[in-house]
């Protein structure tokens, strides 16, 4: 049986884009998150009982951005290196780059970050 993750993030997802006067949110997945969050993202515009039932256009409404980080698109072979090493020190470059986009005083107002790590 479903645990029901993918629904709860799109219900978590809907809530605060209503709940923001209808800005979009910036979505941040890390590591095999980025893959789960890619399914995520097919799931929820496929039509029901399958999918999410959310319409083609539902991530279109509803997310402005998605900045992976480290995700395993060609696998993992930096994870060795990077529990030995500073190589983890690029999570701050996130931090950077919303203020960037939304500038200081709106970063904390208008981001979500959702941070999916490795799942069971």
């Amino acid at each position: 049986m479903r645990d029901q993750t993918l629904s709860r993030i799109k219900s978590n997802i809907e809530l605060m884009v209503a709940t923001n006067g209808g800005r979009k949110v910036v979505v941040i997945p890390h590591s095999m998150g980025v893959l789960y969050f890619l399914h995520f993202m097919k799931w929820v515009e496929a039509p029901a009982p399958m999918g999410g039932g959310g319409g083609s256009d539902w991530c279109a409404k509803h997310i402005k951005a998605v900045m992976n980080i480290g995700g395993p698109f060609l696998g993992v072979p930096k994870a060795v290196t990077g529990l030995f090493s500073a190589e983890a020190k690029d999570v701050a470059v996130a931090r950077l780059a919303t203020v960037e986009i939304f500038g200081p005083a709106d970063a904390a107002e208008y981001v979500v970050l959702i941070m999916l790590s490795l799942l069971p």
